[in-house]
């Protein structure tokens, strides 16, 4: 400071006390919808550290960042071109592999499923499920023509009617018995809600409540309140193969029994009665037609789901099958189909993608291996996994039908005899 300066005392103004700031006390409400939801988290995650499921895990192992699994509430579509395999991708995931892991893991859940067979015979789908416990469990190949002798050249051989009849494959036939629900009458919307319905309350508890008339403030009606299920690790699915093939509701067209369907399933089977639904649809016939081909847009989408796009609308998940070989594309995706040194993928490649998610899955796609005789899906690996890709190309131009092998083994087992005879000499 300069010396002889005036100077002047600084003065400071009070502050005021700071006021403690108290954490808001949250009381939880037990009947609040956040309580409600975040016990249901709660209760989801302890049953994982129990060792319980929260869904069946996807068959495909790698695909499952992109779909965990078979999940309650979920209405899935299933969408491809007219005899591209949706219908046996659609018993494969939701019936065979449901059904197997609900076997062998009877620890972890229980599972009832409801097939409207509206395009198949019943009998027809259980001799493909043989055709595919044959190959599950001892690498025949046999499709379900030859399983029912069709040619007079080769029945079906003694021992594999054996194979069927011992213990291994009667245990699970008996539980696809038990636990596989064939509806083939009630087929239209109502009917199949019915159908559902009642299976719906046989397993869970289903409450009601009184709430008064709008019509009439002095009459009370009765409305649903809630719908607890008996068993938590109880999975029903149902299957509706396909939506096109449903009886009409009365006055109604196709697509509006297709769309009141669709209402029904989001209303009724997914929301109240916790139900996981498979529904296939086909592809409008111009998706295929030569303007689409030339235009480059052959994959199946939701803009060309046929009868219905509304049914896009109302899923959890929509999910289609693609081709190549059908266009004669000689790669798809980095995988050899119909390549210029014979070897490829050919009409056993199958893409699945996911063409529309609500929990944010969307695009991804799933390169299959789909031996229609069978009805078996299998992962492929990356194309860039040379030694293991080449297997599968060679396995397609190894295969031999049914009927090859039993003719190749026929001439073997002659060959065989004359080399005997000639050693005996």
């Amino acid at each position: 400071m300069i010396e002889g300066a005036n100077t002047s005392k600084t003065v400071f103004a009070e502050l005021p006390e700071p006021k403690v700031v108290r954490p808001i006390q949250y009381v939880k409400n037990e009947n609040s919808l956040i309580s409600s939801v975040i016990n249901d988290l709660e209760e989801r995650k302890k049953n994982i550290d129990d060792g319980g499921i929260n869904c069946i895990p996807w068959p495909f192992p790698r695909f499952r960042v992109e779909i965990p699994g078979i999940e309650k509430e979920q209405y899935v579509v299933i969408t491809a071109s007219e005899k591209c395999g949706k219908s046996q991708f659609t018993s494969y995931v939701y019936l065979y592999h449901a059904l197997d892991y609900a076997f062998e893991h009877k620890d972890q859940c229980s599972i009832h499923i409801i097939y409207f067979a509206l395009e198949e015979s019943i009998p027809r789908i259980v001799q493909r499920y043989m055709s595919y416990l044959l190959w599950k469990f001892d690498g025949e190949r046999i499709p379900p023509a030859d399983l029912r002798s069709t040619s007079a050249d080769y029945p079906l051989p003694d021992e594999i009617l054996e194979k069927l009849n011992s213990k291994q494959y009667q245990d699970r036939l008996r539980f696809f018995e038990e636990n596989v629900q064939f509806e083939t009458e009630d087929t239209n919307p109502t009917g199949i809600l019915r159908v559902c319905e009642e299976y719906a309350k046989k397993v869970g508890e289903y409450k009601t409540r009184k709430i008064k008339s709008r019509g009439n403030v002095n009459r009370e009606v009765e409305v649903f309140d809630s719908y607890e299920e008996k068993d938590k690790n109880h999975f029903k699915i149902c299957i509706i193969d396909h939506g096109g093939l449903i009886d009409l509701e009365r006055g109604m067209s196709l697509k509006q029994s297709m769309d009141k369907m669709s209402e029904y399933i989001v209303k009724y089977l997914r929301n109240r009665y916790k139900y996981t639904i498979a529904w296939v649809q086909q592809q409008a016939m111009e998706a295929e037609g030569l303007e689409a081909i030339k235009q480059k847009r052959m994959t199946p989408g939701v803009a060309t789901l046929g009868d219905t796009k509304y049914t896009a609308r109302d899923a959890n998940l929509v999910v289609s099958l693609f081709d190549p070989s059908r266009f004669g594309l000689p790669n798809w995706l980095g995988y050899k189909i119909n390549d210029v040194d014979g070897m490829g993928l050919q009409n056993y490649g199958r893409f699945m993608k996911v063409e529309r998610g609500r929990d944010g899955e969307q695009g991804g796609i799933c390169p299959l291996f789909f031996d229609g005789a069978v009805c078996n899906f299998e992962e492929l690996p990356a194309p860039d996994n040379i030694n293991a890709i080449t297997q599968y190309y060679t396995r397609v131009k190894n295969n031999k039908s049914y009927r090859q092998q039993r003719k190749l083994q026929s001439l073997t087992n002659t060959v065989l005899i004359i080399i005997k005879k000639i050693f005996k000499k």
